[in-house]
């Protein structure tokens, strides 16, 4: 039996030994667990030893486009678990059973997961911060509902859907965010929802503890540099006028006003007077209630909007609700572009970068217009100044 440690560059060039559908290789640290490879998938098992007799368990499937991936690290961590059971004299596979049928998926239990997640949804979207007082900015509440339900373009939270609040333990929520090395942000952004989640529970009593508690965040996250050059910015623009609305108008719009693409994707007819945007009604990302004079370019772009029954600037569904993230009209509009290595975000970052290197406007001017409190207002002056700056905005942005 081939043993080698089954780090994740070795795994991708992990075939089936020849005349064989499947293949078992071994990690050379760690007895007993092992890479089964098979033509077209692969999976982490563990042959262990109980009462005398040689027993197997799987684990999870080695799978990075899955969101039910799990890596090694994962499966070590089960490893070392299984073996704690076993010098205790309990079977794993007997504790394992135990716990799937104490967690067992029913639509009827009040206290199981999905239920309770939309109780605090609620909650949550009703209830004040500690911090001023204030509700949470949708873009927050949004956020929430697409990471921690099936409501999103991925169901990350599906191994816990169906399960009984009370039942859910760490290993369980390890085991969940341990597939996720591939998508370190959402990893984070996921646990920490679950913290609040969690917390909330335990205060009404459908779980004790939480099992959130003193469980540190397994991912570090990287902040993005990436800025457009002006090469880029020419071609991007060209790209965008070709496609035309909405995303290439949208893209237009994020790049000429520096704000957040959340808040441009949002842009709603009610919230501007005078050509003054009011973003997100005043409840933005940060809470801060914020105006922007729109420059000529972003005026043109919203005069040209198909005007719909409903009220916001950029949507599918005639004004009802704004437009969605992603989908195939933004992979065209990378593909128009010329180049694929850029997000949407990425525009806010290069507004700001421009403004201060080519523009050479005051870094307290550009944190007023793209809405940054801590730069516009730092410390106590955030307390005290509550200037809308809008006379500089619009000279800055040539209004």
């Amino acid at each position: 039996m081939p043993k080698r440690k089954l780090t994740g560059v070795v795994i991708t060039k992990l075939k089936p030994a020849k005349g064989e559908n499947r293949t078992r290789y071994f990690d050379s640290e760690y007895a007993g667990l092992c890479l089964r490879v098979g033509k077209r998938d692969k999976s982490w098992c563990y042959l262990y030893r109980f009462d005398g007799h040689l027993r197997s368990d799987n684990f999870g499937r080695y799978a990075p486009t899955r969101i039910d991936h799990m890596d090694r690290a994962a499966a070590v961590a089960e490893t070392v678990r299984f073996d704690q059971l076993i010098e205790k004299g309990i079977d794993p596979r007997n504790e394992k059973q135990a716990r799937v049928a104490k967690a067992k998926p029913t639509t009827a239990n009040p206290n199981a997961f999905h239920r309770r997640v939309e109780e605090f949804l609620i909650w949550y979207e009703t209830s004040p911060t500690k911090k001023g007082g204030r509700l949470r900015s949708r873009a927050t509440i949004d956020q929430a509902r697409r990471l921690i339900t099936d409501k999103g373009k991925y169901h990350y939270v599906e191994p816990l859907s169906r399960t009984d609040v009370s039942s859910i333990t760490r290993a369980d929520i390890l085991r969940m965010l341990g597939g996720m090395s591939d998508s370190p942000f959402q990893a984070s952004r996921i646990h920490a929802y679950l913290d609040i989640f969690f917390t909330w529970s335990w205060d009404r009593g459908y779980c004790d503890p939480s099992p959130m508690v003193g469980l540190k965040k397994q991912y570090a996250e990287k902040s993005r540099e990436r800025t457009l050059t002006n090469d880029e910015i020419r071609k991007l623009w060209a790209g965008c006028l070709e496609i035309g609305y909405l995303w290439g108008d949208l893209c237009r719009f994020t790049l000429a006003t520096g704000q957040r693409p959340g808040e441009c994707r949002r842009l709603n007819r009610d919230d501007l007077k005078n050509w003054i945007w009011l973003v997100e009604g005043g409840v933005p990302k940060n809470r801060e209630r914020h105006r922007i004079p729109l420059p000529t370019i972003a005026r043109q772009i919203v005069k040209a909007a198909p005007v719909h029954d409903g009220s916001f600037v950029f949507s599918t569904t005639i004004g009802k609700k704004s437009v969605g993230q992603g989908g195939k009209p933004y992979a065209l509009l990378k593909e128009k572009a010329g180049f694929t290595d850029w997000q949407l975000r990425d525009l806010r970052r290069t507004f700001i970068t421009l403004a201060s290197e080519e523009l050479d406007i005051d870094n307290q001017l550009i944190g007023a217009i793209a809405n940054q409190k801590t730069v516009a207002k730092p410390g106590v002056a955030g307390v005290y100044n509550k200037a809308s700056w809008i006379k500089q905005k619009k000279e800055t942005l040539g209004v």
